[in-house]
């Protein structure tokens, strides 16, 4: 992948989601619903803080549950931030490639995170990444942030599912693909540049 300058609002663009197993909390499900959740999906949180974070380490800070981690890049403000991730394309069971993976947004969190934009000094935005699977290890794909905002203009169709912690609520699963063209983001964009930010857009 290409550099990306760096700016004051993403620190670290460079770290990547495979640089996450070799930290001493890598792959190692902890917090809410952990029996449940993949080890790459805490990885992903993991990356998020570090990427967005000052100090570039992985870390997750968050007291409230629909926010995965929290950073603080610059002064002025404060990240909330969700982390969603995902299988670059499904594996069928013959070997052969399925469909594109795709994110699973919790409308309750959802809407939580859209009250929150109008709190002093803090910014809620989604923190994306697709990563691929070579011989059982994750590899980035692509990275993306975008504000709360931002993705609640390109969501529609939410249905209600059966959470293990939650019970019944409404959710919204959307391929990365459609994500990236519903937000007008290239593939070769998303895939070339280290991380994708619509944070200033």
């Amino acid at each position: 992948m290409t550099d990306t300058p760096t700016n004051d609002r993403v620190p670290h663009p460079e770290i990547k989601l495979e640089d996450v197993r070799e930290s001493i909390d890598g792959n190692n499900c902890q917090g809410r619903g952990g029996e449940t959740a993949s080890s790459r999906g805490y990885n992903a949180e993991l990356l998020a803080h570090a990427v967005l974070g000052n100090s570039g380490i992985f870390l997750r800070a968050s007291l409230d549950p629909w926010v995965d981690t929290v950073t603080r890049p610059v002064e002025e403000f404060w990240y909330k931030i969700e982390v969603k991730s995902c299988v670059d394309r499904y594996e069928k069971r013959n070997g052969e490639q399925g469909r594109y993976g795709s994110f699973k947004l919790w409308k309750s969190h959802h809407d939580q995170l859209v009250q929150t934009i109008e709190e002093d000094f803090n910014e809620s935005i989604y923190f994306f990444v697709v990563y691929t699977v070579e011989d059982g290890t994750e590899k980035e794909v692509g990275k993306l942030i975008a504000p709360v905002e931002t993705v609640d203009d390109i969501l529609d169709n939410w249905f209600v599912q059966d959470h293990v912690t939650m019970g019944p609520s409404k959710s919204r699963q959307i391929s990365w693909r459609l994500l990236l063209k519903r937000l007008n983001v290239s593939r070769d964009q998303f895939e070339s540049t280290d991380i994708v930010d619509l944070t200033e857009t």
